[in-house]
């Protein structure tokens, strides 16, 4: 646990202005823009088939669900008193908190697409849809691969085969669409339980009650988000350690997550500001300004993942090369060292 941590914290002190020159120029030497393209591209693809996946499913076991919710309720709490809440209020939470990132018309783009999908209930459907964004989200995936490979720098022979990256590619997104769902749920539950402890607090006699439930609403209000953006950082972690065909031991994962999440945000949220204030993508495009719009955020979100990647790898080269220098130095010192010798501050 201390080496690891001791790795993280000399990334950040590898992180200057050398290693980042590098990364600059690896960017433009692996054309880091067509590769980005080519992911948003397979994103979009797939976006709309996760979407009506994620519909049919709440829509299949909403009921169920809150079933059992109801029946907790009354047997541990005797609350009879909630109401059900519908597919259409749950999914509206979640595109009220894809908003927060995303540019409005993309969100508009959204809205409309659950608004009509909403009454959907059938099996066949969400097989033939979950099928459907499983395969072409892990082509997708699979660019994601390949541009991280380009970024190890590893030749053809040394990357998986056809049928094994694919695989992976499939594997890489499942995993992916779980942590999604986890850090769209927590959104969503989080709101599901303020509108919870609101109701239950009226039932409350006690003010030092009151008083516990008003704390513990506030605390989750304040890390509902910190956790959703945790599991971005699990999601980034993922694709680096998994997605090339080959990694070095050793070398940093999650500090390239961190930033790569923290930049994604930042960068989404500028985004959101440009195409609200000076953005004319309607007026431009027409009907499909909505489409460019979300296109254009899947492209930003590939760019920041795989600049993320870059910079593992790159700080990860110096950290090794420095230490391989150490080492060397050391198997030179060593002949000349005995245990009579007063030890110098260079070999301390």
């Amino acid at each position: 646990m201390g080496a690891r941590l001791r790795r993280f914290l000399l990334f950040f002190f590898y992180l200057n202005r050398r290693t980042v020159g590098t990364t600059i120029a690896s960017i433009f030497r692996h054309r880091f823009a067509g590769l980005a393209a080519e992911i948003a591209y397979n994103a979009m693809l797939a976006f709309f088939p996760a979407i009506l996946t994620l519909i049919t499913a709440i829509s299949l076991f909403e009921e169920n669900f809150a079933h059992l919710v109801r029946n907790l309720l009354i047997r541990f709490m005797g609350v009879q008193a909630l109401e059900n809440e519908s597919v259409q209020s749950t999914l509206r939470d979640l595109a009220t908190n894809f908003r927060i990132v995303a540019p409005d018309l993309a969100w508009q783009l959204l809205t409309n697409f659950v608004d009509e999908l909403t009454q959907v209930k059938s099996t066949s459907l969400f097989s033939v849809s979950f099928i459907a964004a499983i395969w072409i989200s892990s082509s997708a995936l699979g660019a994601a691969m390949n541009a991280l490979d380009q970024i190890h720098q590893l030749p053809r022979r040394k990357r998986r085969p056809f049928w094994k990256a694919k695989l992976v590619s499939i594997l890489l997104t499942l995993a992916s669409i779980f942590l999604l769902v986890i850090a769209s749920f927590l959104v969503l539950i989080g709101g599901s339980l303020v509108r919870f402890v609101s109701r239950m607090i009226e039932y409350i006699p006690l003010q030092e009650s009151e008083r516990g439930a008003r704390l513990l609403l506030q605390l989750w209000q304040t890390l509902n988000w910190p956790l959703a953006f945790t599991i971005v950082i699990l999601a980034f972690a993922l694709i680096y350690r998994f997605a090339p065909s080959r990694w070095h031991k050793g070398e940093p994962i999650l500090p390239g997550a961190i930033l790569a999440a923290l930049s994604w945000a930042g960068i989404s949220a500028l985004f959101r500001v440009y195409v609200e204030n000076f953005g004319a993508y309607n007026k431009v495009y027409g009907a499909v300004g909505a489409v460019i719009v979300l296109m254009l955020w899947f492209y930003l979100t590939a760019l920041v993942m795989l600049i993320g990647g870059q910079l593992n790898v790159t700080v990860g080269e110096a950290m090794r090369h420095h230490a391989e220098v150490r080492r060397k130095q050391q198997l030179l010192r060593s002949p000349q060292d005995s245990p009579r010798d007063t030890p110098s501050p260079l070999n301390e």
